[in-house]
C-alpha cells in the first residue's frame, strides 16, 4: 500500500474514533515526520518498512535536539499506525512491535496557578456584558470540573443538569463517557449564561453546542485561548494561562486539600491512577502539610 494512502486511512480512522482535535494534530504531525523519513529513505510502499527501518528512525530521533517526551510524541503515532495496519489486514507483521514507548511516569506536569491567582483570574471577565458572562461560565466550568478543552467544546445544552449539579461528558478522550460534578460556583455562572446570554444569540435554535459565539456558532479553542491571554494580562499573572492550566490547577488544588486521589482520577477521566499520580509532584510541600493536618494516624501518633 502506498504510504500516503495508508496515512490518510489511519487519520480517517482516528477521526471516526472521536479522538480529540489536539490528538489528531499531534498524531498527524508525528506520522508526517515519519513519512518524510521514509521518502528520504526511498520507501514509497508501506510493505517495505521493516524493523530495521524503525530502528533507523529511532536513531534519527535520538540524535535530534528533541526532548525525550517530544521524541516519544513522534514515535507513539508510528506505533499506533502500524498496529492499525495489522488490525485491518494490510500488513501481516508489525515492524514497530519492538518499539518501547517512553514511560510517562516521570513526565513533568506544566505550571499551575495558586488558589489566590485563580480567584483573581476568574474575576477578570466583565459581568455586565454578555461575552463576559459567557467567558466567566467557561472558566468556572474548566476549573470546577477539570475537563479537557476538547471535552468542553463537545458539550451540548442537554449535557447540563443544573438541578442535579452535573455535566455529562459524552465526548471524552478515547470516546469514553463520564459524569462530573459542576460545583456551586460553576453551576451558578453556567445558569446565568444559559438564562441571560445564550438565548440572545442568533441561531440558538439551530446550534446544540453549549458555548457559542454571538453569531450562534460553536465557540472555538482559539477564541477561548485569546480571551484567557487577555484576562491573564489584566490579572497581572506571569504564568501562561491556557485551557489545560485549569485542569492542572483543579487537580492540584483538590489534592492539596486532601481529596482522595482516586476521586481526582475519576473526575479527570484518567484510565490509570499512575497518570493522576503525576499531579502529586506539582506542589509536594502543600500536599505534605495537608497530609499532616488531616491524616488520623498522624494525629493519633501525636497524642
Amino acid at each position: 500500500m502506498d504510504v500516503v494512502i495508508a496515512l490518510n486511512k489511519f487519520l480517517k480512522h482516528l477521526k471516526s474514533a472521536s479522538y480529540a482535535p489536539s490528538t489528531l494534530v499531534s498524531y498527524k504531525q508525528g506520522i508526517l515526520a515519519f513519512c518524510r523519513f521514509l521518502g528520504q529513505s526511498g520507501i514509497v510502499d508501506i510493505k517495505y518498512v521493516n524493523d530495521e527501518t524503525i530502528r533507523q528512525y529511532q536513531r534519527v530521533l535520538v540524535n535530534s535536539p528533541l526532548s525525550p517526551e517530544s521524541r516519544a510524541v513522534r514515535i507513539r503515532p508510528v506505533k499506533r499506525f502500524f498496529e492499525y495496519l495489522v488490525k485491518i489486514n494490510r500488513l501481516l507483521i508489525n515492524p514497530a512491535s519492538n518499539i518501547v514507548e517512553v514511560s510517562r511516569r516521570r513526565r513533568k506536569i506544566g505550571p499551575v496557578l495558586s488558589e489566590n491567582e485563580m480567584a483573581v483570574l476568574l474575576k477578570q471577565p466583565d459581568m455586565k456584558t454578555p461575552i463576559g458572562i459567557r467567558n466567566r461560565a467557561i472558566m468556572e466550568v474548566l476549573y470546577s470540573t477539570g475537563i479537557r478543552i476538547g471535552e468542553l467544546l463537545g458539550l451540548q445544552v442537554n449535557d447540563v443538569d443544573l438541578r442535579g449539579g452535573v455535566l455529562y461528558v459524552r465526548k471524552g478522550k478515547g470516546s469514553r463517557q463520564r459524569v462530573v460534578p459542576l460545583g456551586e460556583n460553576s453551576g451558578h455562572f453556567l445558569s446565568n449564561y444559559l438564562e441571560q446570554v445564550r438565548p440572545l444569540h442568533k441561531k440558538t435554535t439551530e446550534t446544540k453546542a453549549l458555548f457559542i459565539t454571538n453569531r450562534g456558532s460553536p465557540i472555538s479553542a482559539t477564541v477561548i485561548r485569546m480571551f484567557l491571554k487577555r484576562y491573564k494580562e489584566s490579572a497581572g499573572i506571569c504564568t501562561p494561562v491556557t485551557p489545560h492550566l485549569f485542569r492542572r490547577s483543579c487537580a492540584t488544588h483538590l489534592l492539596n486539600a486532601g481529596t482522595d486521589i482516586r476521586y481526582v482520577q475519576q473526575l479527570l477521566g484518567h484510565t490509570s491512577l499512575k497518570v493522576t499520580h503525576c499531579y502529586t509532584r506539582v506542589l509536594p510541600v502543600d500536599i505534605k502539610k495537608t497530609h499532616v493536618a488531616t491524616h488520623p494516624g498522624i494525629a493519633d501518633a501525636g497524642d
